[in-house]
Protein backbone atom coordinates (compact mmCIF):
# COMPACT_ATOMS: atom_id res chain seq x y z
CA UNK A 1 0.00 0.00 0.00
CA UNK A 2 1.16 3.35 -0.78
CA UNK A 3 0.37 6.64 0.25
CA UNK A 4 -2.19 7.11 -2.73
CA UNK A 5 -4.18 4.03 -1.49
CA UNK A 6 -5.37 6.67 1.66
CA UNK A 7 -5.31 9.91 -0.51
CA UNK A 8 -7.56 8.92 -3.19
CA UNK A 9 -10.47 8.14 -0.58
CA UNK A 10 -10.22 11.33 0.71
CA UNK A 11 -9.93 13.20 -2.65
CA UNK A 12 -13.37 11.32 -3.55
CA UNK A 13 -15.26 12.18 -0.48
CA UNK A 14 -14.11 15.66 -1.28
CA UNK A 15 -15.25 15.70 -5.08
CA UNK A 16 -18.66 14.21 -3.88
CA UNK A 17 -19.24 17.24 -2.71
CA UNK A 18 -19.15 18.97 -6.17
CA UNK A 19 -23.34 19.55 -6.03
CA UNK A 20 -25.35 21.62 -4.45
CA UNK A 21 -28.14 18.65 -3.86
CA UNK A 22 -25.75 16.66 -1.38
CA UNK A 23 -24.68 19.82 0.20
CA UNK A 24 -28.20 20.45 0.96
CA UNK A 25 -28.86 17.05 2.45
CA UNK A 26 -26.10 17.23 4.73
CA UNK A 27 -26.73 20.54 6.29
CA UNK A 28 -30.14 19.19 6.74
CA UNK A 29 -29.15 16.40 8.28
CA UNK A 30 -26.60 18.07 10.82
CA UNK A 31 -29.35 20.91 11.70
CA UNK A 32 -31.88 17.88 12.71
CA UNK A 33 -28.96 15.83 14.31
CA UNK A 34 -27.70 18.83 16.55
CA UNK A 35 -31.78 19.37 16.86
CA UNK A 36 -32.50 15.74 18.33
CA UNK A 37 -29.10 15.79 20.13
CA UNK A 38 -30.08 18.58 22.44
CA UNK A 39 -33.52 16.50 23.70
CA UNK A 40 -33.08 14.15 26.36
CA UNK A 41 -32.70 10.71 25.46
CA UNK A 42 -33.69 11.16 21.76
CA UNK A 43 -30.58 9.53 20.02
CA UNK A 44 -29.00 8.88 16.75
CA UNK A 45 -30.62 5.54 16.92
CA UNK A 46 -34.33 6.82 16.92
CA UNK A 47 -33.32 9.82 14.91
CA UNK A 48 -32.06 7.14 11.87
CA UNK A 49 -35.42 5.22 12.70
CA UNK A 50 -37.83 8.25 12.17
CA UNK A 51 -36.00 9.20 9.26
CA UNK A 52 -35.13 6.12 7.42
CA UNK A 53 -38.22 5.39 5.04
CA UNK A 54 -37.73 8.88 3.38
CA UNK A 55 -34.17 8.21 2.61
CA UNK A 56 -35.28 5.36 0.23
CA UNK A 57 -36.60 7.67 -2.35
CA UNK A 58 -32.62 9.71 -2.78
CA UNK A 59 -29.64 8.17 -4.39
CA UNK A 60 -27.80 5.44 -2.07
CA UNK A 61 -25.04 8.40 -1.84
CA UNK A 62 -26.66 10.75 -0.70
CA UNK A 63 -28.75 8.44 1.74
CA UNK A 64 -25.71 7.41 3.62
CA UNK A 65 -24.21 11.48 3.68
CA UNK A 66 -27.69 12.39 5.07
CA UNK A 67 -27.26 9.82 7.58
CA UNK A 68 -23.55 10.27 8.90
CA UNK A 69 -24.10 13.88 9.07
CA UNK A 70 -27.47 13.28 11.75
CA UNK A 71 -24.93 11.16 13.85
CA UNK A 72 -22.32 14.25 13.25
CA UNK A 73 -24.66 16.69 14.27
CA UNK A 74 -26.67 14.39 17.04
CA UNK A 75 -23.11 14.10 19.02
CA UNK A 76 -22.48 17.80 19.45
CA UNK A 77 -26.12 18.16 20.10
CA UNK A 78 -26.20 15.53 23.06
CA UNK A 79 -23.73 18.10 24.86
CA UNK A 80 -26.18 20.86 25.56
CA UNK A 81 -28.66 18.97 27.77
CA UNK A 82 -25.27 17.45 29.60
CA UNK A 83 -24.03 20.76 30.35
CA UNK A 84 -27.01 23.01 30.65
CA UNK A 85 -29.31 20.74 32.69
CA UNK A 86 -26.90 18.11 33.87
CA UNK A 87 -28.91 15.26 32.03
CA UNK A 88 -27.21 13.39 29.43
CA UNK A 89 -28.44 13.79 26.04
CA UNK A 90 -27.24 10.27 25.66
CA UNK A 91 -25.81 7.42 27.84
CA UNK A 92 -21.81 8.23 26.58
CA UNK A 93 -22.43 11.99 27.91
CA UNK A 94 -22.35 10.66 31.44
CA UNK A 95 -18.85 12.29 31.88
CA UNK A 96 -20.02 15.56 29.98
CA UNK A 97 -22.68 15.83 33.15
CA UNK A 98 -20.26 15.85 35.24
CA UNK A 99 -17.62 18.40 34.63
CA UNK A 100 -19.90 20.38 32.05
CA UNK A 101 -22.95 21.02 34.53
CA UNK A 102 -20.39 21.67 37.38
CA UNK A 103 -18.73 24.58 35.00
CA UNK A 104 -22.36 25.89 34.20
CA UNK A 105 -23.35 26.31 38.00
CA UNK A 106 -19.92 28.17 38.68
CA UNK A 107 -21.32 30.36 36.15
CA UNK A 108 -18.99 29.59 33.48
CA UNK A 109 -21.75 27.81 30.96
CA UNK A 110 -20.22 29.49 27.87
CA UNK A 111 -16.75 28.01 28.70
CA UNK A 112 -18.12 24.23 28.87
CA UNK A 113 -20.23 24.77 25.82
CA UNK A 114 -16.88 26.45 23.71
CA UNK A 115 -14.91 23.46 25.33
CA UNK A 116 -17.76 20.83 24.21
CA UNK A 117 -17.71 22.39 20.93
CA UNK A 118 -13.91 22.67 19.77
CA UNK A 119 -13.17 19.16 20.81
CA UNK A 120 -16.14 18.35 19.13
CA UNK A 121 -14.91 19.62 15.82
CA UNK A 122 -11.45 18.75 16.44
CA UNK A 123 -12.05 14.95 17.41
CA UNK A 124 -14.54 14.92 14.02
CA UNK A 125 -11.99 15.97 11.81
CA UNK A 126 -9.08 14.23 12.96
CA UNK A 127 -11.31 10.65 13.56
CA UNK A 128 -12.45 10.78 9.56
CA UNK A 129 -8.44 10.43 8.76
CA UNK A 130 -8.00 7.58 11.18
CA UNK A 131 -11.66 6.28 9.22
CA UNK A 132 -9.45 6.35 6.12
CA UNK A 133 -6.13 4.63 8.02
CA UNK A 134 -8.84 2.18 9.50
CA UNK A 135 -11.18 1.45 6.12
CA UNK A 136 -7.94 0.62 3.47
CA UNK A 137 -6.07 -2.04 5.13
CA UNK A 138 -9.76 -3.81 5.70
CA UNK A 139 -10.68 -3.29 2.13
CA UNK A 140 -7.61 -5.00 0.83
CA UNK A 141 -7.61 -7.97 3.15
CA UNK A 142 -11.30 -8.37 2.02
CA UNK A 143 -9.99 -9.91 -1.36
CA UNK A 144 -8.90 -12.65 -0.17
CA UNK A 145 -12.74 -13.31 1.54
CA UNK A 146 -14.91 -16.13 0.21
CA UNK A 147 -17.96 -17.70 1.56
CA UNK A 148 -16.30 -19.24 4.97
CA UNK A 149 -14.62 -16.37 5.81
CA UNK A 150 -17.54 -14.56 5.28
CA UNK A 151 -19.65 -16.52 7.29
CA UNK A 152 -17.02 -16.59 10.52
CA UNK A 153 -17.34 -12.54 9.61
CA UNK A 154 -20.79 -11.96 10.30
CA UNK A 155 -20.97 -14.97 12.89
CA UNK A 156 -18.22 -12.44 14.93
CA UNK A 157 -20.43 -9.64 14.60
CA UNK A 158 -23.72 -11.01 15.93
CA UNK A 159 -21.78 -13.10 18.73
CA UNK A 160 -19.70 -9.99 19.59
CA UNK A 161 -22.67 -7.78 20.13
CA UNK A 162 -24.84 -10.48 22.06
CA UNK A 163 -21.65 -10.74 24.58
CA UNK A 164 -21.15 -7.23 25.00
CA UNK A 165 -24.01 -5.51 25.58
CA UNK A 166 -26.21 -6.24 28.38
CA UNK A 167 -25.03 -7.82 31.75
CA UNK A 168 -26.30 -11.70 30.03
CA UNK A 169 -25.00 -13.44 27.30
CA UNK A 170 -26.73 -15.74 27.48
CA UNK A 171 -29.82 -12.77 26.96
CA UNK A 172 -27.89 -11.56 24.47
CA UNK A 173 -27.41 -14.72 22.10
CA UNK A 174 -31.53 -15.25 22.56
CA UNK A 175 -32.17 -12.01 20.86
CA UNK A 176 -29.79 -12.90 18.21
CA UNK A 177 -31.93 -15.56 18.23
CA UNK A 178 -35.06 -13.57 18.01
CA UNK A 179 -33.80 -11.44 15.46
CA UNK A 180 -32.27 -14.40 12.95
CA UNK A 181 -35.83 -16.08 13.52
CA UNK A 182 -37.28 -12.81 11.59
CA UNK A 183 -34.77 -13.02 8.78
CA UNK A 184 -35.24 -16.09 7.72
CA UNK A 185 -38.65 -15.55 7.10
CA UNK A 186 -39.31 -15.82 2.89
CA UNK A 187 -37.70 -17.68 0.72
CA UNK A 188 -34.88 -19.77 0.94
CA UNK A 189 -32.11 -18.09 -0.11
CA UNK A 190 -30.25 -20.94 -1.85
CA UNK A 191 -33.92 -22.09 -3.71
CA UNK A 192 -36.84 -20.38 -4.61
CA UNK A 193 -39.31 -22.19 -1.97
CA UNK A 194 -40.80 -20.00 0.57
CA UNK A 195 -40.38 -21.00 4.30
CA UNK A 196 -42.27 -20.27 7.76
CA UNK A 197 -44.72 -17.84 6.24
CA UNK A 198 -47.02 -20.28 7.88
CA UNK A 199 -50.06 -20.08 4.85
CA UNK A 200 -49.67 -16.21 4.61
CA UNK A 201 -48.57 -15.19 1.20
CA UNK A 202 -47.63 -11.90 1.89
CA UNK A 203 -45.02 -13.43 4.22
CA UNK A 204 -43.50 -15.29 0.50
CA UNK A 205 -40.87 -13.02 0.12
CA UNK A 206 -40.01 -12.51 4.46
CA UNK A 207 -40.25 -9.32 6.54
CA UNK A 208 -39.17 -5.66 4.98
CA UNK A 209 -36.14 -5.24 6.55
CA UNK A 210 -37.18 -1.73 7.35
CA UNK A 211 -40.38 -2.12 9.32
CA UNK A 212 -38.16 -4.51 11.49
CA UNK A 213 -35.15 -2.73 12.24
CA UNK A 214 -37.29 0.77 12.68
CA UNK A 215 -40.04 -1.32 15.23
CA UNK A 216 -36.92 -2.85 17.40
CA UNK A 217 -34.40 0.27 17.19
CA UNK A 218 -36.74 3.51 17.24
CA UNK A 219 -40.44 2.38 18.07
CA UNK A 220 -39.08 0.43 21.07
CA UNK A 221 -36.89 2.75 22.15
CA UNK A 222 -39.94 5.18 21.88
CA UNK A 223 -42.40 3.01 24.07
CA UNK A 224 -39.55 2.57 26.51
CA UNK A 225 -39.48 6.42 27.00
CA UNK A 226 -43.13 6.86 27.43
CA UNK A 227 -42.56 5.20 30.97
CA UNK A 228 -39.80 7.54 31.81
CA UNK A 229 -40.24 11.00 33.65
CA UNK A 230 -37.34 13.22 33.50
CA UNK A 231 -37.67 16.14 35.88
CA UNK A 232 -35.90 19.30 34.82
CA UNK A 233 -33.93 21.29 38.21
CA UNK A 234 -34.26 24.52 36.46
CA UNK A 235 -35.10 26.07 33.27
CA UNK A 236 -31.73 27.40 31.19
CA UNK A 237 -31.41 30.68 31.82
CA UNK A 238 -30.06 31.31 27.82
CA UNK A 239 -28.56 35.35 28.74
CA UNK A 240 -26.07 33.47 30.92
CA UNK A 241 -24.84 30.77 28.65
CA UNK A 242 -24.07 32.89 25.58
CA UNK A 243 -20.80 34.10 26.37
CA UNK A 244 -17.49 32.60 24.57
CA UNK A 245 -14.42 32.18 26.58
CA UNK A 246 -10.78 33.95 25.86
CA UNK A 247 -9.24 31.89 23.14
CA UNK A 248 -6.31 30.96 25.79
CA UNK A 249 -8.69 29.33 28.27
CA UNK A 250 -8.75 26.33 25.33
CA UNK A 251 -4.73 25.78 25.32
CA UNK A 252 -5.34 23.36 27.95
CA UNK A 253 -7.97 21.07 26.02
CA UNK A 254 -5.63 19.99 23.35
CA UNK A 255 -3.78 17.14 24.37
CA UNK A 256 -6.62 15.25 26.00
CA UNK A 257 -8.54 16.11 22.45
CA UNK A 258 -6.16 14.33 21.02
CA UNK A 259 -5.88 11.30 23.06
CA UNK A 260 -9.79 11.57 23.22
CA UNK A 261 -9.90 10.76 19.83
CA UNK A 262 -7.74 8.31 19.06
CA UNK A 263 -8.88 6.45 21.82
CA UNK A 264 -12.72 6.90 20.62
CA UNK A 265 -12.29 6.17 16.95
CA UNK A 266 -10.22 2.90 18.22
CA UNK A 267 -12.68 1.68 20.66
CA UNK A 268 -15.81 2.51 18.90
CA UNK A 269 -15.22 0.24 16.20
CA UNK A 270 -14.63 -2.52 18.40
CA UNK A 271 -18.06 -4.88 18.17
CA UNK A 272 -20.22 -4.52 20.82
CA UNK A 273 -17.90 -1.31 22.43
CA UNK A 274 -19.39 1.75 21.43
CA UNK A 275 -18.94 5.55 22.12
CA UNK A 276 -20.14 5.38 25.73
CA UNK A 277 -16.72 2.94 26.96
CA UNK A 278 -14.67 4.70 24.51
CA UNK A 279 -15.79 8.41 26.14
CA UNK A 280 -15.08 6.64 29.43
CA UNK A 281 -11.74 5.34 29.09
CA UNK A 282 -10.69 8.56 27.25
CA UNK A 283 -12.03 10.45 30.51
CA UNK A 284 -10.06 8.18 32.38
CA UNK A 285 -6.68 8.65 30.27
CA UNK A 286 -7.13 12.19 30.41
CA UNK A 287 -7.57 12.14 34.62
CA UNK A 288 -3.88 10.32 34.14
CA UNK A 289 -2.46 12.44 32.18
CA UNK A 290 -3.77 16.04 33.70
CA UNK A 291 -1.91 18.82 34.81
CA UNK A 292 -5.16 19.60 37.14
CA UNK A 293 -6.22 15.80 38.04
CA UNK A 294 -7.99 16.99 41.20
CA UNK A 295 -10.63 19.30 39.28
CA UNK A 296 -11.72 15.74 37.94
CA UNK A 297 -15.37 15.89 38.52
CA UNK A 298 -15.39 19.33 40.00
CA UNK A 299 -15.10 21.09 36.60
CA UNK A 300 -12.30 20.31 34.50
CA UNK A 301 -12.18 21.60 30.62
CA UNK A 302 -9.50 18.80 30.42
CA UNK A 303 -11.78 15.74 31.08
CA UNK A 304 -15.02 17.60 29.25
CA UNK A 305 -12.65 17.75 26.15
CA UNK A 306 -11.53 14.09 25.91
CA UNK A 307 -15.04 12.87 26.59
CA UNK A 308 -16.11 15.04 23.91
CA UNK A 309 -13.85 14.49 21.07
CA UNK A 310 -14.01 11.17 21.67
CA UNK A 311 -17.80 11.05 22.00
CA UNK A 312 -17.24 12.85 18.66
CA UNK A 313 -14.48 10.86 17.38
CA UNK A 314 -16.59 7.07 17.59
CA UNK A 315 -18.88 8.50 14.91
CA UNK A 316 -15.72 7.35 12.62
CA UNK A 317 -14.71 4.47 14.48
CA UNK A 318 -18.22 2.96 14.24
CA UNK A 319 -18.62 3.77 10.80
CA UNK A 320 -15.39 1.96 9.66
CA UNK A 321 -15.91 -1.80 10.10
CA UNK A 322 -19.81 -1.45 8.75
CA UNK A 323 -19.20 0.06 5.92
CA UNK A 324 -15.68 -1.98 5.41
CA UNK A 325 -16.89 -5.63 6.30
CA UNK A 326 -20.81 -5.20 7.11
CA UNK A 327 -20.55 -5.35 10.91
CA UNK A 328 -21.98 -2.76 12.40
CA UNK A 329 -21.08 -1.64 15.73
CA UNK A 330 -24.21 0.41 16.88
CA UNK A 331 -27.97 0.48 16.33
CA UNK A 332 -27.67 3.51 14.09
CA UNK A 333 -25.10 1.58 12.21
CA UNK A 334 -27.34 -1.31 12.07
CA UNK A 335 -29.84 1.15 10.51
CA UNK A 336 -27.28 2.40 7.94
CA UNK A 337 -26.62 -0.79 6.51
CA UNK A 338 -30.19 -1.80 6.14
CA UNK A 339 -31.02 1.51 3.94
CA UNK A 340 -28.21 0.47 2.06
CA UNK A 341 -29.44 -3.02 2.41
CA UNK A 342 -33.16 -1.39 0.77
CA UNK A 343 -31.19 0.08 -1.69
CA UNK A 344 -29.52 -3.28 -3.24
CA UNK A 345 -26.59 -2.96 -1.36
CA UNK A 346 -25.39 -6.25 0.23
CA UNK A 347 -23.32 -5.35 3.39
CA UNK A 348 -19.99 -7.19 3.87
CA UNK A 349 -16.50 -6.87 2.93
CA UNK A 350 -16.91 -6.30 -0.92
CA UNK A 351 -19.30 -3.60 -0.39
CA UNK A 352 -16.57 -0.99 -1.08
CA UNK A 353 -14.82 -2.85 -3.25
CA UNK A 354 -17.99 -2.70 -5.53
CA UNK A 355 -19.44 0.53 -5.04
CA UNK A 356 -16.59 2.84 -3.97
CA UNK A 357 -19.09 5.61 -4.22
CA UNK A 358 -20.70 5.13 -1.37
CA UNK A 359 -17.50 4.62 0.36
CA UNK A 360 -16.35 8.38 -0.63
CA UNK A 361 -19.97 9.59 0.22
CA UNK A 362 -19.53 8.58 3.72
CA UNK A 363 -16.27 10.48 3.92
CA UNK A 364 -17.87 13.61 2.13
CA UNK A 365 -20.63 13.48 4.42
CA UNK A 366 -19.00 13.28 7.84
CA UNK A 367 -16.75 16.21 6.13
CA UNK A 368 -18.96 19.08 5.12
CA UNK A 369 -20.84 18.20 8.55
CA UNK A 370 -17.79 18.77 10.40
CA UNK A 371 -17.10 21.94 8.42
CA UNK A 372 -20.57 23.11 8.77
CA UNK A 373 -20.57 22.58 12.48
CA UNK A 374 -17.33 24.59 12.91
CA UNK A 375 -18.82 27.28 10.98
CA UNK A 376 -22.24 27.35 12.62
CA UNK A 377 -22.14 24.89 15.95
CA UNK A 378 -21.85 27.55 18.49
CA UNK A 379 -24.82 29.86 17.29
CA UNK A 380 -26.37 26.08 17.05
CA UNK A 381 -25.85 25.20 20.25
CA UNK A 382 -27.66 28.88 21.59
CA UNK A 383 -30.22 28.61 19.09
CA UNK A 384 -30.86 24.71 20.82
CA UNK A 385 -30.82 26.13 24.11
CA UNK A 386 -35.18 26.84 23.61
CA UNK A 387 -35.45 23.12 22.39
CA UNK A 388 -34.34 21.42 25.72
CA UNK A 389 -37.20 22.80 27.61
CA UNK A 390 -39.41 21.08 25.36
CA UNK A 391 -42.14 18.75 26.98
CA UNK A 392 -40.69 15.34 26.79
CA UNK A 393 -44.63 13.73 26.18
CA UNK A 394 -44.76 15.96 23.19
CA UNK A 395 -41.42 15.15 21.79
CA UNK A 396 -42.37 10.88 21.89
CA UNK A 397 -46.04 11.85 20.95
CA UNK A 398 -44.61 13.30 17.23
CA UNK A 399 -41.66 10.50 17.01
CA UNK A 400 -44.25 7.57 17.45
CA UNK A 401 -46.43 9.81 14.95
CA UNK A 402 -43.38 10.66 12.42
CA UNK A 403 -42.41 6.78 12.56
CA UNK A 404 -45.50 5.11 11.32
CA UNK A 405 -46.21 7.21 8.67
CA UNK A 406 -43.18 7.54 7.76
CA UNK A 407 -43.02 3.51 7.47
CA UNK A 408 -46.63 3.46 5.70
CA UNK A 409 -45.03 5.82 3.39
CA UNK A 410 -42.24 3.25 1.87
CA UNK A 411 -44.66 1.23 0.24
CA UNK A 412 -48.26 2.35 0.94
CA UNK A 413 -49.17 -1.21 3.24
CA UNK A 414 -50.72 -1.24 6.33
CA UNK A 415 -49.14 -4.61 7.25
CA UNK A 416 -46.00 -2.41 7.11
CA UNK A 417 -47.28 -0.43 10.07
CA UNK A 418 -48.73 -4.26 11.86
CA UNK A 419 -45.20 -5.31 11.21
CA UNK A 420 -43.19 -1.68 12.74
CA UNK A 421 -46.03 -1.87 15.75
CA UNK A 422 -44.87 -5.74 16.37
CA UNK A 423 -41.26 -5.05 16.42
CA UNK A 424 -41.38 -1.92 18.27
CA UNK A 425 -43.14 -4.56 21.42
CA UNK A 426 -40.65 -6.67 20.74
CA UNK A 427 -38.03 -4.17 20.88
CA UNK A 428 -39.11 -2.77 23.68
CA UNK A 429 -39.70 -6.45 25.88
CA UNK A 430 -36.23 -7.07 24.95
CA UNK A 431 -35.02 -3.85 26.53
CA UNK A 432 -36.85 -3.69 29.50
CA UNK A 433 -35.74 -7.32 30.60
CA UNK A 434 -32.48 -6.89 29.45
CA UNK A 435 -31.69 -8.32 26.16
CA UNK A 436 -29.79 -7.00 23.85
CA UNK A 437 -31.43 -5.40 21.04
CA UNK A 438 -28.79 -4.54 18.37
CA UNK A 439 -28.23 -8.07 18.52
CA UNK A 440 -31.55 -9.11 17.68
CA UNK A 441 -31.22 -6.44 15.06
CA UNK A 442 -28.02 -7.43 13.71
CA UNK A 443 -29.09 -10.80 13.46
CA UNK A 444 -32.19 -9.46 11.14
CA UNK A 445 -29.46 -7.60 8.68
CA UNK A 446 -27.17 -10.23 8.71
CA UNK A 447 -28.99 -13.53 9.43
CA UNK A 448 -29.83 -14.44 5.56
CA UNK A 449 -26.37 -13.67 4.88
CA UNK A 450 -24.67 -15.44 7.47
CA UNK A 451 -26.52 -18.31 6.31
CA UNK A 452 -26.21 -18.35 2.53
CA UNK A 453 -22.27 -17.59 3.83
CA UNK A 454 -22.47 -21.10 5.77
CA UNK A 455 -24.17 -23.20 2.97
CA UNK A 456 -21.86 -22.02 0.39
CA UNK A 457 -18.93 -22.28 2.18
CA UNK A 458 -19.92 -25.75 3.17
CA UNK A 459 -20.23 -26.72 -0.60
CA UNK A 460 -17.16 -25.04 -1.30
CA UNK A 461 -15.37 -28.09 1.34
CA UNK A 462 -18.10 -30.57 0.44
CA UNK A 463 -19.65 -30.61 3.69
CA UNK A 464 -15.94 -30.59 5.62
CA UNK A 465 -16.59 -28.52 8.93
CA UNK A 466 -13.14 -28.42 9.87
CA UNK A 467 -11.86 -27.98 6.06
CA UNK A 468 -13.83 -24.73 6.66
CA UNK A 469 -13.03 -23.32 9.91
CA UNK A 470 -9.28 -23.74 9.23
CA UNK A 471 -9.06 -21.50 6.45
CA UNK A 472 -6.89 -19.01 8.04
CA UNK A 473 -9.01 -15.83 7.91
CA UNK A 474 -11.96 -17.73 8.97
CA UNK A 475 -9.49 -19.56 11.74
CA UNK A 476 -8.82 -16.15 12.78
CA UNK A 477 -12.20 -14.89 13.34
CA UNK A 478 -13.51 -18.18 14.86
CA UNK A 479 -11.07 -17.32 17.73
CA UNK A 480 -12.21 -14.05 17.87
CA UNK A 481 -15.62 -15.04 18.16
CA UNK A 482 -14.86 -17.45 21.11
CA UNK A 483 -12.72 -14.87 22.85
CA UNK A 484 -15.81 -12.27 22.59
CA UNK A 485 -17.78 -15.23 23.63
CA UNK A 486 -15.72 -15.94 26.52
CA UNK A 487 -15.53 -12.42 27.86
CA UNK A 488 -19.63 -12.32 27.39
CA UNK A 489 -19.59 -15.60 30.08
CA UNK A 490 -16.99 -13.85 32.23
CA UNK A 491 -19.30 -10.88 32.77
CA UNK A 492 -22.47 -12.87 33.18
CA UNK A 493 -20.59 -14.62 35.81
CA UNK A 494 -19.54 -11.94 37.49
CA UNK A 495 -22.60 -9.55 37.29
CA UNK A 496 -24.48 -12.48 38.62
CA UNK A 497 -21.83 -12.28 41.50
CA UNK A 498 -22.67 -9.09 42.06
CA UNK A 499 -26.15 -8.85 42.74
CA UNK A 500 -26.19 -12.46 44.69
CA UNK A 501 -23.26 -9.87 47.24
CA UNK A 502 -25.59 -7.29 47.11
CA UNK A 503 -28.93 -9.45 47.82
CA UNK A 504 -26.79 -10.96 50.99
CA UNK A 505 -25.41 -7.65 51.90
CA UNK A 506 -29.67 -6.64 51.87
CA UNK A 507 -30.35 -9.29 54.12
CA UNK A 508 -27.86 -8.77 56.37
CA UNK A 509 -28.75 -5.37 56.75
CA UNK A 510 -32.41 -6.27 57.29
CA UNK A 511 -31.83 -8.67 59.74
CA UNK A 512 -29.72 -6.60 61.82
Amino acid sequence: MDIMDFLSPLIGGIQVLDNFTIWGFILLGTIIGVIVGALPGVGATMTYGMLLPFTFTLPADVAIALLLSISVGNAFGNSIPAILMGIPGSPSAILTVIDGYSLHKKGESGLALAVAWFAAMAGQAISIILFVLMVVPLMAMAYNFGDPEKFALFLLGIVAIASLTGDNVVKGLMAGGVGFMIGIVGLDPNSPLPRFTFGFSILRTGFDIAPVMIGLLALGELFRSTRQVFKWEARIDTKHAAKFPPLYKLKDTIWPILSGTFIGTFISAIPGAGATPAAMIAYQQAQLFAKRPEEFGKGSIEGLAANEAAQNASNSGEAAPALALGLPTSGSMVLLLAALTIHGFIPGPNMIRQTPELFYAAIGGMLAATLILTLTGWHLGLAMLRFVNINRSIVVVLSIFTVLVGVYCLSYRVFDVWVVIGCGVIGYYLSRYGYAVAAAALAVVLGRQLERSLRLGLNLTDGDWIGMLSRPFTALFVCVTITFLSIGIYRTMKFRKKMRDAKMLTEATAAD
